[in-house]
C-alpha cells in the first residue's frame, strides 16, 4: 500500500517573501475600504478563511459569507500574481524541495498531495509560480475547511475518490512548519514530519509532538527515509 504525503505550502515548500501577506491584506482593505487589515491576525499556519473571517470580525464584527469571501479571493488573486512578478517571487523555493519532489513523484511507494490553508486558487498562482504546481494532482485547500483540523478528513475523502482505496492514517505523513500542521495530524492519526524554514524552531515543533523535526528538506535520502516509515 502506497503511503499518502500531504504537503504544506508557505514555509514549507517555499516562501514568497511575504507577497501573500501584503497581498491579501491589500484585498481586504480594498474590497472593503477600511485600514490597517489583518492587524493583530495570527497568518502561519491558519487557512485563509479562518484568518479572513478573523479579520473581518476585527475590523468591524461582520461575517465572513461566501460573497464577501469570492470577491476579496478574486482581488487577492490578482494582487498575488502582480506581486511575485514584481518582486520576482523571492526568496522562492527552498533548499532540496524539487529534487525531494522530483524523486517523490516518480517513487511508486508514494502518492503526492497538497493539505494547505490556501485556497485552491492562490496556491496554484504560488506554485506555478516557482514550478511546483505539477507534482501535486490534488489537495485539501483553504475553502474546504475553516480550521486547519478539518482539511485532513478531506483529503482522506479525495484520495479515496480518486483511488478507490481507503486512506490509512498509518500511512499518511503531513509535511508541515508549524503546530497547526502537527495538530492537524494528530487529529487524524496520521505522522508528521517538520521542517524548521516556516517561523518555528525544532525545540517548539518537537514540543507541539511533531513525529520528526528537520532544519530543511535538502538531505533527501535521509527525508525519504523518514517519509518511508524508516
Amino acid at each position: 500500500m502506497k503511503t499518502l504525503l500531504l504537503f504544506d505550502i508557505d514555509g514549507t515548500l517555499i516562501t514568497t517573501g511575504g507577497a501573500g501577506f501584503r497581498s491579501m491584506k491589500r484585498a481586504v482593505e480594498d474590497e472593503l475600504g477600511v485600514a490597517r487589515a489583518l492587524e493583530g491576525i495570527p497568518v502561519a499556519g491558519r487557512t485563509d478563511s479562518i484568518i479572513l473571517r478573523d479579520a473581518l470580525a476585527a475590523l468591524d464584527g461582520r461575517e465572513l459569507d461566501t460573497e464577501t469571501r469570492d470577491r476579496i479571493l478574486e482581488r487577492y488573486a490578482g494582487y498575488l500574481a502582480a506581486e511575485l512578478e514584481a518582486t520576482g517571487g523571492g526568496p522562492g523555493v527552498f533548499p532540496g524541495v524539487t529534487r525531494l519532489l522530483e524523486t517523490l513523484i516518480a517513487d511508486d511507494r508514494f502518492d503526492l498531495a497538497l493539505l494547505t490553508g490556501n485556497f485552491s486558487r492562490t496556491a496554484r498562482i504560488k506554485l506555478g509560480y516557482y514550478d511546483l504546481w505539477r507534482f501535486f494532482p490534488w489537495g485539501a485547500f483553504g475553502e474546504d475547511a475553516v480550521d486547519r483540523n478539518d482539511l485532513l478528513p478531506v483529503a482522506y475523502r479525495r484520495y479515496t475518490e480518486r483511488t478507490g482505496r481507503a486512506a490509512d492514517p498509518a500511512r499518511t505523513v503531513i509535511i508541515g512548519d508549524t503546530p497547526h500542521d502537527v495538530a492537524c495530524a494528530k487529529a487524524g492519526d496520521a505522522r508528521v514530519v517538520c521542517v524548521t524554514t516556516g517561523q518555528f524552531d525544532k525545540e517548539a515543533l518537537e514540543a507541539a509532538g511533531a513525529d520528526v523535526v528537520f532544519h530543511e528538506l535538502s538531505d533527501v535520502e535521509a527525508v525519504i527515509e523518514v517519509l518511508a516509515g524508516r
